[in-house]
């Protein structure tokens, strides 16, 4: 897991900084959403140094699996009526 530090601004421009754990930096910005105001935009995302005593603001954020599997488990979980 890596660490990003994610700049995010409001609609008046006062910029503030989260810190979030993800895999890489697109799911940075999933892991920053929640944390996100109305109205905030992400300016940047840098992965940071991790020196073992990281604090984060948030978790990282869910895989495309693991927030679907509770509504489209697969094929595997299919039983087949032939």
């Amino acid at each position: 897991m890596k660490f990003y530090e994610i700049v995010v601004a409001d609609a008046h421009g006062a910029e503030r900084r989260l810190r979030v754990p993800s895999p890489t930096d697109v799911q940075a910005a999933d892991a920053a959403a929640p944390l996100l105001k109305s109205g905030d935009s992400i300016l940047s995302i840098r992965e940071t140094p991790d020196d073992g005593l990281q604090r984060t603001d948030g978790p990282p954020s869910k895989t495309q699996a693991e927030e679907l599997a509770p509504t489209t488990p697969g094929m595997a979980a299919r039983r087949d009526a032939s």
